[in-house]
C-alpha cells in the first residue's frame, strides 16, 4: 500500500506544479528520498495556460502565456540501511510569455519595434544524502547546480544570455512513523547567484555585450502525509519562494522585477482502490501578490487549482502514473499610461503529466 499511495500523491504534484508563481516550474521537491530501496523515476509535465488582457482603447493582448513542458529525472540509491543517495535533474524555472497583439506588441502604443517576449529555460542537477536515525527522524542535504538561458524583448532591447552551472545548497529534516503512514519533511534551498553573459541585440548603439548576475531565490518546502483510514492517505504541502526583490538588471535598465514572495498550498487525499490502482485528488491555492504587476512577465497573480492523479502498479518493480490539473490564475493588471491598464481577468490553465517509476 505504501508504494501505491506514494505514487498517487506524487502524481497530484505532476499536474499541480505546472503553473505557479514567479517563474517557478518544478517545485524542487525531494520526495524521492522517501521511496523504498533503489528507485528511479522519469516525469514529463505539460501546461497550456490561456491568459488574455483587455483594453477598450488600444485592443486586447490575446493568449500571452504560451504552452510549455518540462522534464525531470530522479534516482535514489540505498547505500546502507540508514544512508541514501539521490540524484535529481529538473527544470525548476521558466517563463514563456509572448505579446503577439495589443499595446505591448510590435507597433502597439508602448512603441516597441518588436513584440514583448520572454523565453527563459533552466536546468538543475541536485545531489542529496539522507541519514535516517533509529527514532524516526532523518536529515538530508546536498548541493544544487543551476544553469539558465533565454531571451527577453522589451523597450530596453533584445537581451539574449546564458550561464554556466552555478551552485547552491539544500538542507532538511524529516520525521516518519510508518505504522500510520505519517511523514513530515522540511527542506530549505539557498538562493543561487547565476552569472550570465549575453548580448543586447537592439541596444541604442547597436549590439552590445552584457554581463550581469541574477539571484534565483531561496525557498522552503514543507511536505506532509498521514493515514486517515484503511488504504487512505491525507497529504499536502506548503512552499514559500522568496521572489520579492528578484530582478534582472543590466546597464540598459531593469528588465525584470518581482515585488512579492509566493506561498503555495496544496491538500489532497489518496486512496488505494485495489492491488493495482490508486487514485489521488488534490486542491491547490497560491496567495495573490500586489496589483498592478511591475513586469509584463507576470500577467497573473495567485491561483486556485484542482487535480486528479492515478497510479497503476504494473508489477512489483514498474509503475505508471498520470495526472491532470485545472487552474484559475488570479486577476492582474499592467498600467500602460494614458490608455489605462491591460486587465488580465478570468483566465485559466490546464496541466498534465506522466511519471514512470522503476524499483530495483
Amino acid at each position: 500500500m505504501k508504494k501505491m499511495l506514494m505514487g498517487a500523491t506524487a502524481l497530484a504534484m505532476v499536474g499541480g506544479a505546472s503553473y505557479a508563481g514567479g517563474i517557478d516550474r518544478s517545485g524542487q521537491g525531494v520526495n524521492i528520498l522517501f521511496e523504498e530501496g533503489n528507485y528511479a523515476q522519469f516525469t514529463y509535465r505539460y501546461a497550456n495556460p490561456s491568459v488574455t488582457g483587455t483594453n477598450a482603447i488600444v485592443g486586447n493582448s490575446n493568449d500571452v502565456a504560451q504552452s510549455f513542458s518540462n522534464l525531470s529525472f530522479g534516482y535514489k540509491h540505498e547505500i546502507t540501511d540508514n544512508l541514501d543517495l539521490a540524484l535529481i535533474y529538473d527544470q525548476p524555472f521558466g517563463a514563456h510569455i509572448h505579446y503577439t497583439d495589443g499595446p505591448l506588441s510590435a507597433g502597439g502604443v508602448v512603441g516597441l519595434p518588436f513584440d514583448g517576449l520572454a523565453e527563459i529555460d533552466s536546468d538543475a542537477v541536485t545531489a542529496l544524502l539522507q541519514y535516517r536515525f533509529d527514532n524516526g527522524f532523518s536529515i538530508h542535504g546536498g548541493a544544487r547546480a543551476l544553469k539558465v538561458d533565454g531571451v527577453i524583448q522589451s523597450s530596453l532591447g533584445i537581451l539574449r544570455a546564458d550561464s554556466d552551472f552555478d551552485l547552491g545548497g539544500v538542507v532538511g529534516v524529516a520525521y516518519e512513523k510508518p505504522e500510520i503512514a505519517l511523514r513530515v519533511a522540511l527542506t530549505y534551498a539557498t538562493e543561487v547567484k547565476s552569472g550570465l553573459e549575453g548580448v543586447n541585440a537592439a541596444a541604442p548603439a547597436g549590439a552590445q555585450e552584457r554581463t550581469f548576475d541574477v539571484d534565483f531565490p531561496e525557498s522552503v518546502n514543507l511536505d506532509f502525509q498521514t493515514g486517515i483510514a484503511a488504504n487512505t492517505l491525507l497529504f499536502g504541502s506548503v512552499r514559500w519562494v522568496g521572489w520579492g526583490g528578484f530582478s534582472l538588471d543590466t546597464v540598459d535598465g531593469q528588465w525584470v522585477n518581482f515585488d512579492d514572495d509566493t506561498i503555495t498550498y496544496s491538500l489532497g487525499v489518496g486512496r488505494q482502490i485495489n492491488d493495482k490502482l490508486s487514485l489521488a485528488l488534490q486542491f491547490g491555492y497560491e496567495s495573490a501578490g500586489d496589483r498592478p504587476t511591475t513586469t509584463a512577465l507576470a500577467p497573473t497573480t495567485g491561483s486556485r487549482s484542482i487535480g486528479l492523479g492515478a497510479t497503476y502498479q504494473i508489477n512489483d518493480q514498474l509503475s505508471v502514473s498520470g495526472a491532470i490539473t485545472y487552474a484559475q490564475p488570479g486577476d492582474q493588471f499592467f498600467p500602460i499610461g494614458a490608455a489605462g491598464n491591460i486587465d488580465f481577468n478570468d483566465n485559466e490553465a490546464w496541466g498534465g503529466g506522466i511519471r514512470i517509476g522503476y524499483r530495483f
